[in-house]
Order: C-alpha cells, then sequence, then structure tokens
C-alpha cells in the first residue's frame, strides 16, 4: 500500500471528486482513477461511492483517507521545517487557541516570546477549543489554550489551569437591555441571539447554561466558525445578544463598545482556562517559558484599569 495513494484517496474525499482532486494535486484523473482501483484492492473492499453529487466515502475509505491526511500533515510539516532552517529558525513552537483569545490576549503573549526568545518561530492557529486538542492529541500542536472538554480523552496530555473563567452574555452598548434595570429571565425572550459554532461540546455548554437561566429555544441568528471577529462587531451594533466567555471578551469590550448583562442570583457556569501539552513537552525549556510569560500576560489583563 503505497503512502502516495492514501494521500490521493483522502484528497478526493475531501474535494469531493476525482477530476476536483486531480486539479488540486495536478495529476492526471486516470492516474487517480488506476491508483483507487489498486487501492481497493489491497483493501479488499470499496472505498467510496459517486453519485451526481459527488463521491461518499465508505467507513473504510473514511478510515484509510485519515491516514492520508496524517501523511500529509507529516510532509507539510517536514516541508516547513526545511524552510525553517534555510532562515536560521532552529526551533518552531506550534501554538492553538480559540478565535477570542486571539483577538485580545494571544497577541501580547505572542509578542513577548519573540521578543524574549528570537531563535524560535511561532506558527499561531485559531480553532474551536475541542478540534484544537484534538490537533493536540494527532501532533498538530505542541501548546494549546482551551477550557477542559468532557468529549475528548485528554488523559495522555499534561494540563495546568492558567485562568479561572464563566461564561457571561453580552451584548452592544445601544442593545435595549444594556441600561435596563433588574433584568429578569422574560426579558431574554423573542431577542435574537448569535454564536461561535452550535456543533461544539462548549457550545452544548451554553445552551444548558441558558435552559438551566429559563432561556429556552434561544433564537441563534448566525453562527460564526472560528471567527470571532465578525461575532464581536456585530454584537456591538447593539441588535444581538451571545453567550462568550468572560474573560476574553472583557479584555476587549471597551474597544468594541460591548457590555456584559448581570443576573442577579444566578449561579454562573464555569469555562477555566487550561495550558495544554503532551507529557514530553511539559520539562522543556520553551514550554516552560511560555507558560511564564502567558501567566504573566493573563494577570496583568486581569488587573483594573487604573484611572
Amino acid at each position: 500500500m503505497e503512502s502516495k495513494h492514501l494521500i490521493y484517496l483522502s484528497t478526493i474525499l475531501d474535494k469531493g471528486s476525482i477530476s476536483a482532486a486531480a486539479e488540486f494535486l495536478n495529476v492526471a484523473q486516470p492516474t487517480l482513477t488506476r491508483a483507487m482501483a489498486t487501492l481497493e484492492m489491497q483493501a479488499g473492499t470499496q472505498l467510496f461511492t459517486r453519485s451526481r453529487f459527488g463521491v461518499t466515502s465508505t467507513v473504510v475509505g473514511e478510515s484509510l483517507a485519515r491516514e492520508g491526511r496524517a501523511i500529509s500533515r507529516r510532509l507539510n510539516a517536514a516541508n516547513e521545517q526545511v524552510s525553517r532552517f534555510k532562515l536560521g529558525i532552529k526551533q518552531n513552537l506550534r501554538i492553538a487557541s480559540g478565535s477570542l483569545l486571539g483577538m485580545g490576549v494571544l497577541p501580547k503573549i505572542i509578542d513577548r516570546m519573540i521578543e524574549q526568545h528570537p531563535e524560535v518561530s511561532l506558527t499561531i492557529t485559531c480553532l474551536n477549543p475541542s478540534i484544537a486538542i484534538e490537533g493536540l492529541l494527532d501532533d498538530q500542536f505542541d501548546i494549546v489554550i482551551a477550557p477542559q472538554s468532557s468529549d475528548r480523552n485528554t488523559s495522555s496530555l499534561h494540563h495546568e489551569l492558567i485562568k479561572q473563567d464563566k461564561i457571561g452574555i453580552f451584548c452592544g452598548q445601544q442593545h435595549p437591555l444594556a441600561s435596563r434595570k433588574n433584568i429578569q429571565i422574560e426579558d431574554f425572550m423573542s431577542l435574537d441571539w448569535l454564536s461561535l459554532g452550535i456543533a461544539s461540546y462548549f457550545e452544548q455548554q451554553t445552551t444548558e447554561m441558558l435552559s438551566s437561566y429559563g432561556i429556552h429555544g434561544a433564537r441563534t441568528k448566525a453562527v460564526f466558525r472560528n471567527d470571532a471577529y465578525m461575532l464581536i462587531k456585530m454584537l456591538a451594533s447593539g441588535r444581538y445578544l451571545a453567550a462568550l466567555p468572560h474573560f476574553p471578551v472583557t479584555v476587549i469590550k471597551e474597544a468594541f463598545a460591548i457590555k456584559e448583562i448581570q443576573l442577579e442570583g444566578i449561579q454562573a457556569v464555569s469555562r477555566d482556562l487550561y495550558l495544554w501539552c503532551i507529557e514530553s513537552l511539559k520539562d522543556q525549556a520553551a514550554f516552560t517559558s511560555f507558560k511564564n510569560i502567558a501567566t504573566d500576560v493573563f494577570e496583568e489583563l486581569a488587573l483594573p484599569i487604573k484611572p
């Protein structure tokens, strides 16, 4: 079984057709067709089905495609490593976090890392926290800043609490609820909401939180996957509500005219942030330095602004 055939398969499934994959890979379509015939013969079963809507993977096909994607990632990582050595960079640190942290917190951490460790290059990715942790398990990242996830087996990972946090309800300063006193649960009915994603464990946690408050069937008008900037801009318009992590939003709320709605007598839902890495990295200097810098930045941003 050739590794390039697995890459071909993953590309066909990701692109949705053999013709699209051939164009992307710059490989003749008959070559891909023959490669898939060979791979199916070796697997002893069909790997995907074709229809006028494109290709659909079988269970075996998807399993082999995952291996193909892993090989592609390794090849890309090797090419990036060669490029970094050509540029004189000896070490690279791959970091991932949610997009909200990427707006106000992560840039400050990155800036200090660059200043204190000019020999280290950084690759930063903003992802849904659950996907970021999955990427850490799959060796796509070295360090992840994310909450604890109950939908992933993280026993093989090292994690340390970096910031206690909670989920809050936010709106623009011109929103009808922004200046209202003694807000009741009934005031939230029939209002429009925004979301950073409706399919993740963390959004399920948010939905459960709203339900526990008595807010049922919130009307989510737009979902922004891994793009907090658009959500925050729309939230600032004063037309929407959003349930979001408290700390990263408070860091940027003044710049975007956003306000947190305070609900009395309601227990906030915890969403603490952790610093994650693989076990073998936790005692290395790169992780220790990143942890120290990140801890300092989180503490500084949590301090009240002096007049």
